[in-house]
């Protein structure tokens, strides 16, 4: 068996940013710890991140803190791979934006679970908030596999926005 090429992995990546919703977000904790947090996750045409979470979660506090994020969009069946990214996170406040956010995460929300609350859960005296994830970096990882077809390793490589967006991957 072949291994994967690349321009195969770019198009996995795409899939799983359609198709995975629970993506795992890594911030700093006050004292240099990691901490990860699965979070249910939209993404808009330019590849940002929205989420809802409560802004006293132990994410959302280092988020305040340091807005230094990391998402894995991984699809954990063997082989199936996943996407890197590293990114800025910030709490939305302006009206505007909170509205663009909610409407990117309640359009697959709805899809995927139901009804989701109105906007005015995300704003003002209510706990929760609409956070947004601004991409810096991606990677995506080739899998090397024997004869068999097993995986017997695998690398990051990293990848520009614009080939996860274009439609003829080079």
């Amino acid at each position: 068996m072949q291994d994967i090429t690349v321009k195969e992995r770019i198009a996995r990546a795409r899939q799983l940013l359609t198709q995975i919703h629970n993506v795992s977000i890594a911030t700093v904790n006050k004292d240099g710890s990691p901490h990860n947090s699965p979070v249910f996750m939209a993404f808009d045409k330019q590849l940002r991140a929205f989420w809802a979470s409560n802004q006293d979660s132990q994410h959302s506090q280092d988020i305040a803190r340091d807005p230094r994020i990391f998402l894995v969009v991984f699809d954990s069946r063997q082989g199936q791979g996943g996407l890197y990214i590293a990114a800025q996170a910030k709490s939305l406040e302006q009206t505007d934006e909170i509205r663009s956010g909610y409407a990117h995460l309640k359009q697959l929300n709805e899809q995927v679970h139901g009804k989701m609350g109105g906007v005015e859960l995300f704003s003002g005296p209510s706990p929760q908030r609409i956070y947004q994830a601004q991409p810096l970096n991606f990677w995506i990882n080739i899998a090397k596999r024997n004869k068999q077809g097993v995986t017997i390793g695998d690398r990051r490589i990293k990848i520009l926005a614009e080939q996860l967006f274009s439609t003829s991957v080079q």
